[in-house]
């Protein structure tokens, strides 16, 4: 169980809470004091920490992923074994891609190339360096305290598919749902599978779906090798061309027709950050809610003869993300002939174009017509019934806008997630309260740099809020007699006070200020004093005394 380790050390970290689970490992926060930070700290499972060659597969790629030093992917501190333990420590950075999409529904576009730039680059270093990472996907995509993409858990996968290969374990390493064909059947791999994935991830990042959908990984992974992706803007009609183009390049079935590198991708994502513009040519700043439905898929070129074999995709060693698929050749035969069953109730349907298909009335209580009509459709064509579903899934709530006002400069994030900068809003927020920050790069000490608050989004209509953070400066006073007393404030609102003379500048907004300035046996003075950013603003008084 997870909890066994909670307070113990590893090493010399500590661990403190478990925030998470993966196929192969927990997932903890913990503490290292030499450096006194925060850490995230991965143990293995003990049905791999118990396997001698995977931990030593597991240690070698480890070590070899913490060699990897570059701004967009995750430090690892250390690896290492305490008793039964096979841990490895990495920076621990609480917000992810999943976040932000979990808030936002879609990111706008700025934020979705800086995405993909951010992401290719370290791509792009790795393969330099012989490492592939094989399970690109928005799960190991986090954010540093700057909104900088950080990719995480390098290395592990290919721990894993070294595994399956000398333990013929049927297991698939990687996540069906983002799969490069390749991967799916079970071909070596290069740089390219990663861009796939790329590609898949910026697809949801884009328009809050999947580009593939199944009931099951054997689903999926056929449609990554026979099906065309859907075009992104069918989902998201404010993506600009540019971006979708750069999305289904990525997404190419061949690996030659992919970007051939990280660097490749990443140039031409730079070059679109530019003139990332609607379809209009206005600025990107709505981020639409993930589209009702896929439209017909336009395909440029003939379908290859995939040569797809569900035993061989079934059977491969190396495929699976760490769970036992449980298929065995009886339900292989089982779900060939369902497919064949499936494809014979098509063929009728499409042979019959003029037939008209029976939709009962409501006439039972509690059923409407649409829902008898999507039973009757369902009886003929399951695949359109599924469509129909997953249409369903996505309609957006009517009406439901928050509005976020800010500085230009200023970092706006909702719920611990940074969102965007300046002004942003999202039509997909869930309703009720939310913690809404809106702060400027400060010093620590700037408390008025940050202006936070929670927010209350209504079920339906438009909530706006205006948020006003400020820099400071410094206030240094010279005044004489000593044993004084000074007070700033503003609008009459004591913003500062103190004895006199100030020991060292005080930490003030930007702003103008009343300064009253008072001692004992002494005429008070007051006058105004403008503070402004990262300045000292230096003011001499001499009271007169009696």
């Amino acid at each position: 169980m997870p909890e066994r380790y909670l307070g113990r050390h590893l090493g010399r970290f500590r661990v403190d809470s478990n925030v998470g689970s993966g196929g192969f490992a927990w997932v903890y926060k913990g503490y290292d004091p030499e450096l006194d930070i925060p850490v995230a700290i991965k143990i293995l499972k003990p049905q791999y920490a118990g396997e001698e060659a995977f931990e030593t597969r597991f240690r070698t790629e480890a070590a070899t992923a913490a060699k990897l030093r570059h701004p967009n992917i995750i430090r690892i501190l250390a690896v290492g074994r305490e008793d039964s333990a096979v841990y490895f420590v990495m920076d621990f950075l609480p917000t992810g891609l999943d976040d932000r999409l979990r808030i936002m529904g879609t990111l706008p576009e700025t934020l979705l190339i800086r995405l993909g730039m951010d992401v290719s680059a370290a791509l792009a270093f790795a393969h330099r360096e012989g490492v592939i990472h094989r399970d690109i996907k928005t799960d190991n995509v986090l954010y540093d305290d700057h909104g900088n993409a950080i990719v995480a858990d390098f290395g592990i996968a290919r721990a894993l598919s070294g595994y399956t290969e000398q333990t013929g374990t049927n297991m698939v390493v990687g996540t069906p749902q983002y799969f490069s064909p390749e991967q799916a059947r079970g071909q070596t791999l290069d740089g390219r599978a990663d861009i796939y994935s790329l590609g898949v991830t910026l697809f949801k990042a884009a328009t809050g779906v999947l580009p593939f959908q199944g009931d099951d990984w054997y689903e999926i992974a056929r449609q990554h090798i026979e099906e065309a992706a859907p075009r992104p803007r069918s989902f998201n009609p404010a993506l600009s061309r540019g971006m979708e183009h750069v999305i289904l390049k990525c997404l190419a079935k061949d690996p030659a027709d992919r970007y051939p590198t990280g660097d490749a991708l990443h140039t031409e994502l730079v070059q679109l950050l530019g003139r990332a513009t609607t379809p209009d040519g206005d600025p990107t700043v709505v981020m639409p809610t993930p589209a009702a439905s896929r439209v017909a898929l336009e395909i440029t070129k003939p379908k290859r003869k995939s040569g797809f074999q569900p035993r061989t995709l079934a059977l491969s060693a190396g495929l699976l993300i760490l769970i036992a698929t449980g298929f065995g050749v009886n339900a292989l035969k089982a779900r060939d002939a369902a497919r064949e069953s499936e494809k014979a109730r098509d063929s009728t349907v499409a042979a019959a174009p003029n037939a008209t298909v029976p939709v009962a009335t409501a006439s039972a209580p509690g059923i409407d017509a649409d829902s008898a009509a999507r039973n009757s459709i369902a009886a003929a064509n399951p695949r359109a019934a599924r469509t129909a579903a997953t249409r369903k899934a996505v309609v957006k709530p009517a009406g439901r806008v928050l509005r976020v006002a800010g500085p230009a400069d200023a970092t706006i994030s909702v719920d611990g997630t940074v969102v965007g900068r300046g002004t942003w809003h999202s039509e997909s927020i869930v309703a009720g309260m939310h913690h809404v920050v809106v702060s400027l790069n400060a010093p620590a000490a700037c408390g008025a740099a940050q202006d936070a608050r929670d927010v209350r989004v209504v079920e339906a209509g438009t909530t706006t809020v205006q948020f006003s953070p400020r820099r400071c400066g410094s206030f240094a006073l010279d005044a004489a007699p000593s044993g004084g007393r000074f007070v700033l404030s503003a609008g009459g609102r004591e913003i500062a006070s103190g004895a006199v003379p100030i020991a060292q500048p005080v930490l003030v907004p930007e702003g103008s200020y009343a300064l009253h300035v008072s001692a004992k046996y002494c005429a008070d003075y007051s006058g105004t004093v403008t503070i402004s950013t990262n300045a000292v603003a230096r003011e001499r008084v001499r009271l007169i005394c009696q």
